[in-house]
């Protein structure tokens, strides 16, 4: 039996779909029109966290609750039908009978009205696949094509980046939220974190976008977290291409991200405070052994800056 159902797509023509991974649930949506002529059956990939399963396992709650009512409706309607047909068979054979006489009345019908399933409002954020050219719209971020899984390097990295300036912007609101929870030590000990958790991110947003870059232009791969020492990774470049980052970035921004990687794996492994192999590494003369670094937003944006920098010199190198 196949029960009609009509999909009506939102004013800006986007299909609502849900990833089906139970740890995830990522909604998002897709041009109707992509999803019916360039996804494929058997393979459909969630844009936040990249799990493949078939087409038929993308749908969102809210459509399978329409679903479900569509299909009662359906299913009774179709069994009052099948009940009419069947007692008004026996009232005609019954009609001329002296003995046995069967009338049948039906009762309040139930009608079936096939109203297509719906999707929610339209989003703002539009994303186009450099890939594949398949059209979908999210809320937040997004990392894979839902049509072929391209992880796009740029647009990750230019996500990820903008996503530390956002949060640098907030830290005098959120420092004003903490001292209503909490008290001004922790409120100031908790911002100063997030400033320190921000030049992490800086790094690994930058070793992820490189690495990807680098596969894509080479077809090669390297060794993990090559891309988070400065000069392992603009030697990687200049073997390949020919040039390493001195060819977009000046000799100070070069010391500049050479000193901001060695503080972050600092803080990543000595909680901040200053050693030997440190100083040895960067002869940074502001500090001494057993001090603790001290992060500043300023900074922060200084290598957010000339990582941007970076990042546009990178994305312009041809594939070989």
């Amino acid at each position: 039996m196949n029960i009609p159902i009509k999909i009506q797509s939102d004013e800006n023509g986007y299909f609502d779909r849900e990833c089906p991974n139970g740890n995830c649930l990522y909604k998002f949506k897709i041009k109707l029109n992509d999803w019916e002529n360039k996804v494929s059956d058997e393979e459909v990939h969630c844009p936040m966290c990249g799990h493949v399963d078939t087409s038929d396992k993308w749908w969102t709650q809210e459509q399978l609750e329409q679903i479900h009512e569509i299909t009662k409706r359906f299913a009774i309607k179709y069994v009052q039908e099948e009940l009419d047909k069947s007692f008004k068979s026996i009232v005609r054979s019954t009609r001329n009978n002296k003995f046995c006489k069967i009338t049948y009345k039906p009762g309040r019908r139930l009608s079936f009205i096939n109203n297509p399933i719906g999707q929610l409002p339209e989003w703002e954020q539009e994303i186009t696949c450099e890939k594949c050219s398949t059209t979908y719209s999210v809320i937040g971020s997004a990392y894979f094509c839902p049509c072929c899984g391209y992880n796009s390097a740029s647009s990750s990295f230019s996500e990820s980046l903008d996503i530390i300036e956002k949060k640098l912007a907030s830290l005098p609101r959120v420092k004003e939220l903490y001292c209503e929870l909490y008290d001004m030590d922790k409120a100031e000990t908790m911002c100063r974190s997030m400033i320190e958790e921000s030049l992490g991110d800086c790094v690994s947003a930058f070793q992820k976008f490189a690495e990807r870059r680098y596969v894509e232009i080479t077809g090669k791969s390297v060794r993990v977290n090559d891309f988070q020492i400065i000069d392992k990774g603009s030697n990687h470049f200049l073997s390949t291409v020919g040039y390493g980052y001195e060819r977009w970035l000046s000799e100070y921004e070069l010391r500049t991200l050479k000193l901001y990687f060695q503080r972050r794996h600092l803080f990543e492994h000595n909680n901040g405070m200053v050693d030997e192999q440190y100083l040895s590494k960067t002869g940074d003369k502001n500090y001494s052994i057993g001090q603790r670094l001290i992060i500043r937003k300023t900074e922060i944006r200084e290598v957010l800056n000339i990582l941007k920098k970076l990042g546009k010199g990178i994305l312009s190198i041809a594939h070989s």
